[in-house]
């Protein structure tokens, strides 16, 4: 765990680096692009957007995983994008996102594009 009293990490397991474009949906109803950028067993960080407050609850459907949805509860938000929990992070789903660690998308690759070639 960090040190730093603003930021103190809480995850799980190891931490893969992707970049699995997906869509983000809110209870709200906001529906967004977004791109994992890593995730973990306990949850991810999503590059996005879209402005989505601390503790809102986000479904995930990636684009190369069609069917498998996500859910997580937001726990940070950044610049770039949020940080998420999963709700359920014995789900199939989770180990699922984090085999797509082989599918990166080449550099300048639109999201559509991204999921086509995945």
């Amino acid at each position: 765990m960090s040190a730093n009293s603003e930021h103190m990490e809480h995850r799980w397991g190891t931490r893969v680096q992707l970049d699995v474009p997906t869509e983000l949906t809110t209870t709200d109803g906001l529906s967004a692009l977004a791109s994992v950028k890593n995730a973990s067993v306990s949850g991810a960080f999503l590059e996005t957007t879209a402005t989505i407050p601390v503790l809102s609850r986000v479904s995930l459907f990636p684009f190369a995983r069609a069917g498998e949805c996500l859910d997580g509860c937001v726990v940070r938000v950044e610049n770039a994008g949020i940080a998420l929990e999963w709700l359920d992070p014995g789900s199939r789903s989770v180990p699922a996102l984090l085999s797509l660690r082989h599918h990166v998308p080449a550099k300048g690759a639109s999201h559509h594009e991204s999921a086509a070639a995945i």
